[in-house]
């Protein structure tokens, strides 16, 4: 490393994970490179590496270190800016610095104290000016006015990547930026008290956001005029909602969308439709009975290539399961998961048809449903199976009668080849790889993984 360029140095210590207290330790153990600090790129400042027995002490430390480092640095150069501390004792410590720093692209804040956020959001959002920010992650406990977050979303007219966390927001009509292409709301709560009074239409007149292409809201917290929302972001590709509570008379409606990700969220049954003709990709993690609803939103996708559907603890039937995963039809890549099949010994009068797909995953405890639908895949031509999950694993007893009903699976006229993936290696593994091995054809590839679910 002592010989690499000056600026090449600059580079790693700036731009990398390193915090800015180890970066101006480095530079201090070389002659050569003592002049370097003012010119890191990047400053990541963390509450967490002063500790003592004193944390009052250990905090004005921090403020003047932070102090020190901001007035010594050479702004023109600072392109990413990173605080996280426990509370802010200081509350121009960010304004009076970062405020003038119009060259900075990426800034993240986690701010736990919720007194001392007010006072900072205030302060700060006021009187923001950060023409070329591109990034900004924010994670907190406070509350933001509506005033700070227009204030937020107008200072930062280039902005592409907003992540808010642990906020309590204002009223999501008053989002409003031509630039903003990722947009994620993690665990936020929604405040009311200042929201336009009148009809849906009056909410929605700032909701404006023709660039945006991800939007992620994960946590209940967010209850808002969703539709509303999703219809004023016309470019909008990915969508994911995770633990989020569905408004009722929620439409997810976007002929772009292409990406579509519902992880745990609660009451599903809200949904009154689901159009988009341009998606490729579905995910879904919740109960059957949830998924069994929603196929009667979905439909048949035409557009939808990638399916990955994992089931929660359910009690429901095999014709249930059927029923689901008729609305995916038309997919050619299906991993299927269910963690928990209280019908699993009874077989269903009738069978899903999936005539396109050619890709198959499965684990849980789907595998005997799943063995006698080769009938309705004929155009399979890979089979991946996990025997031996966090959530299934095939008894000894079992066995063999769970290898010759493989054996029908693999019947399949297109078939060529069959991945088992091995998590355990234990001897009922053993035995079912010695089981397959034995086949000339399909082709058996054996590969040793850890379970992701």
């Amino acid at each position: 490393m002592r010989n690499l360029p000056e600026e090449m140095i600059v580079d790693i210590m700036g731009l990398s994970s390193m915090s800015t207290r180890a970066a101006v330790q480095t530079c201090m153990l070389s002659k050569r490179w003592n002049h370097l600090w003012p010119f890191l790129s990047g400053l990541n400042f963390d509450l967490k590496e002063f500790k003592s027995k004193d944390p009052e002490q250990d905090k004005q430390k921090f403020s003047r270190f932070v102090t020190t480092i901001m007035e010594r640095c050479k702004a023109a150069n600072l392109h990413k800016f990173r605080l996280s501390c426990a509370n802010l004792y200081d509350k121009h410590l960010i304004s009076k610095h970062i405020v003038a720093c119009h060259s900075l692209k990426e800034m993240q804040l986690h701010l736990i104290d919720c007194s001392r956020l007010g006072l900072i959001v205030d302060i700060t959002i006021k009187s923001i000016n950060l023409p070329r920010l591109q990034k900004l992650h924010l994670h907190s406990q406070g509350l933001m006015s509506i005033d700070s977050f227009e204030n937020l979303i107008w200072g930062c007219p280039l902005l592409k990547d907003l992540f808010l966390e642990s906020f309590i927001v204002p009223y999501l009509s008053f989002i409003s930026s031509e630039s903003l292409e990722h947009l994620t709301f993690k665990n936020c709560k929604v405040t009311y008290k200042s929201a336009i009074c009148g009809t849906v239409d009056n909410m929605t007149e700032k909701i404006y956001c023709p660039s945006l292409r991800k939007l992620f809201l994960l946590g209940e917290g967010l209850c808002f005029y969703f539709s509303e929302f999703l219809s004023e972001c016309p470019l909008l590709e990915d969508l994911w909602l995770e633990s989020f509570n569905l408004p009722l008379g929620s439409i997810i409606f976007s002929q772009n969308l292409q990406n579509l990700t519902l992880k745990n969220c609660q009451n599903i049954e809200r949904i009154y439709s689901i159009k988009a003709p341009s998606l490729v990709s579905f995910s879904f993690v919740g109960l059957i009975e949830d998924v069994a609803v929603l196929a009667e939103k979905v439909g048949s996708i035409s557009s939808l290539i990638h399916a990955n559907v994992s089931l929660r603890d359910g009690s429901y039937g095999s014709n249930l399961l059927t029923y689901a995963l008729n609305s995916l039809s038309c997919v050619k890549n299906l991993e299927l998961c269910v963690h928990k099949f209280a019908a699993s010994s009874q077989f269903p009068s009738i069978y899903p048809t999936l005539h396109k797909l050619k890709n198959l995953s499965i684990c849980g405890h789907c595998f005997n449903y799943v063995i006698y639908m080769w009938k309705y895949m004929p155009n399979l031509e890979k089979i991946t199976l996990w025997p031996c999950c966090q959530h299934y694993r095939w008894s000894s007893e079992g066995l063999n009668r769970d290898y010759a009903l493989l054996r029908g699976l693999l019947k399949c006229k297109k078939l060529k080849v069959v991945e088992v993936i091995c998590t355990r290696f234990d001897d009922q593994e053993k035995q079912l790889m010695d089981h397959l091995c034995k086949l000339k054809d399909p082709k058996i590839v054996i590969c040793n993984k850890e379970f992701k679910n």
